[in-house]
């Protein structure tokens, strides 16, 4: 057979075309594993939360209080190695207790710092316009302190309030105790005085009730604006009424400025309550000194209680900000609950993707420093508060009946 020569030469040429053909496609292939990578050498990168606070303005207490809180969560889980092996950073901004403000931070926290995830603010009136920015985008808010009814009304799937049941109804272990009295002993007359905001108002509406069908007369509910600091007025007109209860609603420069006020002018009841202001121990002990005696409120956390967490939680406050047991507000304590139901919604899912979050969040039950949360459809826990009374320099736990520390001082309360 004639051998033919050029059909050996195409065929050499075939075969070099073969193999440069494989060599690019394993460098194409390789090309295109080295760029697939670069999202997971992002993923091991912090992952970014924001926040808005109030570090000034009139809320600047609560939300102090709360950036502590979720400064000692974050310590906590960076100093065991991160979440989801990944460290933590933390993004605060200071929203100055307004609420253009609030929505101003959490919007560029999202479309601009594009954070993975944020966590809410404190207050329902900074809550509410600020979740609604957080659903806009398809965020989770899990938030410590905002649980007005109107909170809840809007139907938000994405919010989710870290305490143990709704603001509304921290009262109701004060009025627990107080039908538990026997009826000589209790307050026959009352009288609210309130800060217009959706919080206490909330309580106060709830508490009025209660009392009313317990048979208790309601002798003046007086609604101060936004802001207000002079109290004179007031206290002259409960001197005059003289009511047995005194229901205080506000914050905690509004409790301190009221009981001044009272003082002098020579207002005593037999029973005074507060929705805020008590539960931060250092500065309403220093606003108004032994005037704290036999003042109630209610919280939702207590530095004592054996929850998950709660003394290690303790430790690391005191050893991050000093003081002692009564020097770690409530606030905090509710920041770091926020933080530890996300952090175990994420680990969960193994995911930090806010829609599974959001799915999780509404069916897992989270253990927490004030104990087992669980959420309903538009993120209201279930439980009850505690009640706390100030007797001589400590707020002791007086009940209700199964987590009481101490008995409450027998009515009528001591003098201012």
């Amino acid at each position: 057979m004639k051998y033919n020569h050029q059909l050996q030469s195409q065929w050499d040429k075939n075969v070099v075309l073969i193999f440069m053909t494989l060599f690019l496609l394993l460098t194409a292939c390789q090309t295109i594993g080295a760029a697939t990578e670069e999202p997971v050498l992002k993923e091991e990168g912090p992952i970014r939360i924001g926040v808005s606070v109030a570090l000034t303005g009139r809320r600047s207490g609560g939300g102090t209080a709360a950036k502590e809180g979720y400064e000692v969560w974050v310590d906590m889980i960076n100093e065991d190695g991160g979440l989801l092996g990944r460290p933590i950073e933390l993004i605060v901004m200071d929203n100055g207790s307004e609420q253009e403000t609030v929505v101003t931070d959490y919007e560029k926290l999202i479309t601009e710092d594009k954070v993975d995830l944020v966590v809410g603010t404190q207050s329902s009136f900074l809550v509410i316009p600020s979740s609604e920015v957080a659903e806009k985008y398809g965020y989770a808010y899990v938030e410590p302190a905002g649980g007005a009814p109107e909170v809840f009304d809007r139907g938000l799937k994405n919010l989710f309030f870290a305490q143990p049941a709704r603001s509304s109804r921290q009262a109701d272990p004060f009025v627990l105790y107080l039908l538990n009295l026997p009826p000589e002993q209790r307050p026959q007359t009352f009288a609210v005085v309130s800060n217009d905001d959706s919080f206490p108002l909330s309580v106060m509406e709830r508490l009025t009730g209660l009392l009313i069908d317990a048979g208790m007369n309601q002798v003046s509910e007086i609604v101060y604006p936004e802001g207000t600091t002079d109290f004179v007025d007031i206290a002259s007109e409960m001197a005059n009424i003289d009511p047995d209860l005194i229901l205080g609603g506000g914050q905690l420069d509004d409790s301190i400025r009221q009981i001044m006020a009272y003082q002098a002018a020579g207002y005593q009841p037999r029973f005074a309550y507060f929705t805020s202001g008590p539960s931060l121990p250092e500065p309403f002990r220093n606003g108004v000194g032994a005037a704290t005696e036999g003042v109630f409120s209610s919280v939702s956390w207590f530095p004592d209680a054996n929850e998950y967490q709660n003394s290690e939680f303790v430790r690391k406050y005191i050893e991050k900000f000093g003081g002692s047991l009564g020097d770690i507000p409530e606030d905090a304590a509710n920041a770091f609950t926020a933080g530890q139901v996300l952090q175990q919604a994420i680990e969960n899912t193994n995911s930090i993707d806010n829609a599974v979050l959001m799915e999780e969040l509404h069916k897992g039950t989270y253990n927490t420093v004030v104990g087992p949360l669980s959420f309903d459809s538009v993120g209201a826990p279930q439980g009850s508060y505690m009640l706390l009374q100030w007797q001589g320099e400590t707020f002791v736990i007086v009940g209700p009946g199964d987590r009481a520390e101490l008995d409450p001082l027998t009515p009528p309360k001591p003098k201012w």
